[in-house]
């Protein structure tokens, strides 16, 4: 995998945090193929808490959530540290840390509120670098995703 290519999901990854904390649900939706598969685990979990499948399912599940947390908080994803597992022309998967922070719109400072990992497979699309299957797993139980 040559730089630009690398670049390119770096970007990507970079956008998925800027466009959902933006509150933007369709250009956070175009970050994904069409068919593609979004997921969150608990801590050793072998089943996911939550799935959503293709980009019309994950548009509907972030406008869905955004709308409930607008004028509440503002949330900040922070993602470093990505490590490339494996790559081809095509496709590659990818680990990136996360660490979610929300600040209440009555708080002086932004709390975390969730870290883990990111597992993902990406597809190269005409439009570039794409999700074909983002995978969170979380550091701990309880945390609820669908809120």
């Amino acid at each position: 995998m040559n730089i630009e290519d690398r670049l390119a999901i770096l970007e990507t990854i970079a956008n998925y945090s800027y466009r959902y904390d933006a509150q933007d649900p369709v250009g956070f939706s175009e970050l994904f193929v069409e068919d593609a598969l979004w997921e969150a685990y608990a801590a050793n979990a072998q089943k996911p808490e939550l799935q959503l499948s293709g980009r019309a399912g994950i548009r509907e599940w972030a406008a869905a959530r955004l709308a409930r947390r607008a004028g509440k908080f503002t949330s900040r994803h922070h993602q470093s540290g990505t490590v490339f597992e494996s790559w081809t022309a095509d496709g590659a998967k990818t680990r990136t840390m996360v660490l979610v922070t929300h600040q209440g719109t009555d708080e002086a400072a932004p709390s975390p509120t969730l870290s883990g990992v990111y597992h993902d497979v990406w597809r190269r699309t005409p439009q570039g670098w794409r999700f074909a299957h983002r995978a969170l797993h979380h550091d701990r139980h309880g945390v609820h995703v669908q809120s």
